[in-house]
């Protein structure tokens, strides 16, 4: 096998979360630009219909704007998904958010939205796909699902994030 076909995305089916973000547009491009089509989820509006014109000058791009932070768009999108795709060869769950405040006025409704978005959507997402990306998979060509997180999950930060970080005693 040759190097160009076993790191080749050619008509491969990506779907890539949170393009509204530097990291995500650059990865929604990339799969783009070396022949694959990219359906991005984002927020509606002019920012998804600008996206779809900048990426689809490099080859095809989708967008579907969706809060993949609430259920029911979760749910709108995966079944926009399977009307428009028999199969899902790359998943990106990229979506994120943060809340900073003081631990002793954190919020319930903040420490909700970082955990519906970068917990709940991640798992709820992957599970309401999991039929294309079976259909994407062989034994020689395997679907993939790409989970990428914050470094606010694996250090404490200055920003007071605690829904993002572990907590570590103060010595």
């Amino acid at each position: 096998m040759k190097i160009e076909e076993l790191f080749s995305v050619q008509g491969k089916v990506a779907l890539v979360t949170a393009v509204v973000e530097v990291s995500a547009k650059m990865i929604a491009r990339a799969y783009v630009e070396n022949g694959a089509k990219s359906i991005s989820p984002r927020r509606a509006g002019r920012l998804a219909s600008a996206l779809q014109k900048e990426l689809s000058q490099f080859g095809e791009c989708i967008a579907i704007p969706a809060d993949l932070s609430r259920m029911e768009e979760i749910a709108r999108l995966s079944s926009e998904l399977h009307k428009r795709e028999k199969k899902l060869d790359i998943l990106v769950n990229n979506a994120g958010a943060s809340w900073g405040a003081t631990f002793a006025e954190f919020p319930e409704n903040g420490w909700d939205k970082v955990m519906d978005l970068n917990v709940k959507s991640v798992f709820f997402l992957t599970q309401s796909l999991l039929d294309l990306l079976e259909a994407a998979g062989s034994a020689n060509s395997y679907s993939r699902v790409i989970n990428i997180g914050s470094i606010e999950g694996i250090r404490t930060s200055h920003l007071e994030a605690y829904s993002l970080c572990r907590v570590r005693k103060q010595a």
